[in-house]
């Protein structure tokens, strides 16, 4: 999958998760962040406009540290296992890669593998609002 415009909108991962907390860059990145002028006055969001890709920092936000992230985190088959043992961060936006990164925690003592969609949805799709993953 290549970058248009240096953005990177959305990422299809399969991801080997060690037992324990793993950081996974995600490599999402929007060049224009201008968020707050797409669709300003939406309630719940920052800057009376668009949720942000997240807490900017180098590690992953305390669970409801607020903004939101506009960055969709999406389990994919097979869910049944192992999915039960695996939970993850709020995204958030890297300030040393300058992308989205996302913190998975497995609680199992084995290595397992997920499926996951990393997705920025486009102001073009209309305005956003959320609520915090932790």
């Amino acid at each position: 999958m290549g970058n248009k415009a240096g953005s990177l909108l959305w990422r299809r991962m399969r991801i080997l998760l060690p037992s324990g907390v793993t950081d996974v860059n995600t490599l999402l990145t929007q060049q224009g962040k201008d968020f707050q002028d797409m669709s300003s006055g939406v309630a719940g969001s920052q800057d009376s406009g668009e949720p942000t890709l997240g807490v900017s920092g180098t590690a992953a936000p305390a669970p409801g540290t607020t903004p939101v992230s506009r960055i969709i985190v999406i389990p994919m088959s097979p869910l049944a296992l192992p999915w039960p043992t695996v939970t993850h961060s709020e995204p958030y936006f890297h300030t040393t890669t300058q992308t989205v990164h996302v913190t998975f925690t497995n609680s199992s003592e084995s290595p397992v593998t997920i499926n996951v969609l990393f997705w920025d949805p486009h102001s073009i799709d209309g305005p956003g609002m959320g609520h915090t993953y932790g």
